[in-house]
């Protein structure tokens, strides 16, 4: 007899999928991308169109969810039913890489709000320079720490993990809100609110592309959710609720944080390219020092929440792999039974490298997450398709939802895309295919039974 799982409750659930995706992106990528890619209008247009598009694909998800059996999370569910289980592992596995790549991101997350608020005097053990990067031996510590902590968390259960992840994201929405009244109060008499040059080459050249190609990345958060739906309280019809919410509360703050980043620094995207944290800098010349403690607090509760979130959808999609025999022997105890122990441990494990390596390679895991979350999106879009087709209700939406998955997985594939994966990206895909396919033959002989029958 199994054991019955931890449930959590919808607001918890609410709060895992928000934080989520309110991660440390959004307070690093205006500077880093969007703006300066784009400046504010063409940006601004690249979110609006990249959020239609993460909707459509959501809608897929939404009505699986509906036909989904309370005793059954979505995701492998979805696609061994619809498609095959060799496509299951291979959703779950691409789906895995997105998620860890966020957890890992959120760690490097830690070392450059440190390198922002800590004195360079207490940046202490240099031990090499990577990519341009000065990587501290007390930065490693803490980010490690951090690790080390939420993967003990995690260990005690997913109710802890949800009710931590509650606190963390209603202190990180008051911040953010806070920061956007604060920037327009700053603002002094000679400046506008909105810059007097908006060009509209900004949207006719295309140059934001590669901001919509990382939109999977940026709303991977709704896609926690039907890892999770089996643990939460509530009916699978109020669950549907937590990805339009989460969806609507990612748009918001997407905008206001790219927004009050390209107001404080006086749309001046010169500027904003040079500087190693816009956002930041932004905040600390036009608020002071009470604007860097709140941007602080956001971006803590944001990095804490992206770690704690990813961690605990990442233990949660493994344990759906266990429970169709789809895992390699290496997430699975000598019974060939699912091991959260050794899942947490695996997942941080592979965590603590990221420290080691460095803030310039985040584009590159960026990227490499957004090409597993992708893949996820185009098999569960497809399942639904299949879905409808067999009921014969499949309409022109389920078709154009697969075409827009394909969409983003071809702008980062593709060569000439100016979204395209870089040569170290393509690396880091080989490897991790190359790790898949080892990891698919070391799935015990008992997978062949047909586990959703049981």
């Amino acid at each position: 007899m199994s054991k019955k799982p931890e449930s959590i409750s919808y607001l918890q659930a609410i709060a895992i999928s928000v934080g989520a995706i309110i991660g440390w992106g959004a307070y690093v990528m205006p500077g880093d991308l969007f703006l300066p890619q784009s400046q504010l209008l063409g940006s601004s247009v690249a979110i609006i169109i990249g959020t239609f598009a993460i909707y459509m694909v959501a809608r897929s998800y939404i009505n699986l969810l509906t036909q989904t059996p309370e005793n059954e999370s979505g995701g492998i569910y979805w696609i061994e039913k619809y498609i095959n289980r060799k496509h299951a592992y291979i959703y779950g596995w691409g789906v895995a890489l997105g998620y860890i790549s966020i957890v890992a991101l959120n760690i490097s997350a830690v070392a450059l709000l440190l390198r922002y608020l800590v004195p360079s005097s207490l940046q202490l053990g240099y031990l090499y320079t990577i990519a341009g990067w000065e990587v501290y031996a007390s930065e490693v510590v803490i980010c490690s720490a951090a690790i080390i902590l939420f993967s003990y968390i995690n260990l005690k259960g997913v109710r802890v993990g949800a009710k931590i992840q509650l606190y963390i994201a209603l202190l990180m929405i008051l911040s953010v809100t806070a920061l956007f009244f604060a920037s327009l109060w700053a603002v002094p008499t000679s400046q506008t609110f909105l810059p007097t040059d908006m060009k509209s080459s900004s949207i006719t050249n295309f140059a934001w592309l590669p901001i919509l190609a990382v939109m999977p990345w940026a709303y991977v958060g709704f896609e926690t959710t039907p890892q999770i739906s089996k643990s939460i309280s509530d009916s699978k019809t109020k669950t549907k609720s937590i990805i339009l919410i989460s969806l609507i509360a990612g748009v918001l703050f997407y905008f206001l944080i790219n927004y009050f980043t390209a107001l404080n620094m006086n749309f001046d995207y010169q500027t904003i390219k040079d500087s190693n944290w816009a956002t930041g800098e932004g905040i600390d010349n036009r608020i002071g020092s009470i604007g860097v403690v709140l941007l602080s607090i956001a971006m803590i509760g944001s990095i804490l929440s992206g770690i704690n979130g990813f961690i605990l959808s990442s233990v949660k999609l493994l344990e759906s792999m266990g429970q169709f025999s789809l895992l390699p022997t290496i997430f699975t105890d000598n019974n060939q039974q699912f091991s959260k122990q050794r899942t947490v441990l695996l997942i941080a494990l592979v965590c603590l490298l990221s420290p080691w390596l460095g803030r310039n390679y985040l584009l590159d895991i960026v990227t490499m997450a957004s090409l597993g979350i992708t893949v996820g999106f185009a098999y569960v879009t497809t399942a639904d398709l299949i879905n409808e087709r067999n009921k014969q209700q499949a309409g022109l939406l389920n078709y154009l939802s697969v075409f827009i998955s394909i969409i983003f997985i071809a702008l980062l594939l593709l060569p000439f895309s100016p979204a395209a994966l870089s040569a170290n990206a393509y690396i880091l895909l080989v490897l991790f295919i190359i790790l898949g396919a080892i990891g698919y033959k070391k799935i015990p002989q008992a997978s062949t039974v047909n586990v959703t029958q049981q």
